[in-house]
């Protein structure tokens, strides 16, 4: 079998999922430790035995419903690469919206003391010390097992943070200039008519309650407490929640993502 004939057999085999072709590619370039620019160039090279066999075996783990992600465990999020298992919801790009918006707002105001709750991976907040790296970060989850590997995320940087505790109880008496949130806002009722690969993820890190709004309504009450003068707090929400989330914060704004859905909604003090 050639790499090319594999990428053709995944694609065949991953379908109708819209990343056939790019999980196929992933797996490919994972097990082959091949640049993506060197891989297209070897479509006609014969796979050792050894390279048919790794591959396969990831392949089946994918078409069994396992995200690639877990598979190989490193998800991409902001340009950067971040250790995922099945203890954490794996970062997407959706959420990079997030991210940049309160980059742009610490840049700008050079802002020293951030907190990320529900922090899962610790994606938004590691992206924003690597890009930042002045800002002090407080990574917070009530997940001990999510904060195991936002350590693991951690490694080699100066001034994080990770504490294990329900939204704000870790951090009592605390002030921060930037909160980024992204709760779990998927209703119960949803969650079994999810994907399959979505299913694999923590169901702490997707449940938001009876209307998805449980940790939006239990932020709302205690935000303020927790904001310098002039902070902000930035949140991710679902794309059919731009009216209903905006409503809990007075004075708040809704920003879109690339696929103009409904995304973020950030607050001032």
């Amino acid at each position: 079998m050639t790499l090319g004939e594999f990428l053709c057999r995944a694609e065949s085999a991953l379908s109708p999922s819209p990343d056939a072709r790019a999980d196929g590619v992933w797996m490919a370039e994972e097990c082959l430790r091949l640049p993506r620019g060197q891989m297209f160039d070897q479509m006609n090279r014969p796979l050792t035995a050894e390279e048919c066999a790794e591959l396969e075996k990831a392949l089946s783990r994918r078409i069994a419903g396992e995200p690639v992600q877990y598979i190989f465990s490193r998800a991409p999020f902001m340009g950067f690469e971040f250790y995922v298992d099945p203890r954490v919801l794996i970062p997407r790009m959706d959420t990079e919206t997030l991210c940049e918006g309160a980059y742009l707002h610490i840049k700008k105001k050079r802002c020293r003391k951030v907190l990320d709750l529900c922090a899962g991976s610790g994606a938004i907040g590691l992206s924003l010390k690597k890009m930042c790296p002045w800002i002090s970060l407080t990574l917070s989850d009530i997940s001990p097992d999510a904060c195991d590997v936002e350590r693991i995320n951690a490694r080699g940087l100066t001034g994080v943070r990770v504490c294990t505790g329900d939204l704000f109880s870790p951090v009592a008496g605390e002030k921060f200039d930037v909160i980024t949130c992204n709760p779990p806002y998927i209703a119960s009722r949803v969650i079994p008519t999810l994907e399959r690969e979505v299913l694999r993820e923590p169901r702490l890190a997707l449940d938001g309650g009876g209307d998805g709004l449980d940790f939006y309504r239990r932020l709302a009450a205690e935000y303020r407490d927790y904001l310098n003068p002039g902070g902000r707090l930035y949140l991710e929400i679902g794309y059919d929640q731009g009216t209903c989330v905006p409503a809990l914060f007075p004075f708040s704004h809704l920003e879109k993502d690339l696929s103009g859905q409904n995304r973020v909604v950030w607050t001032e003090v």
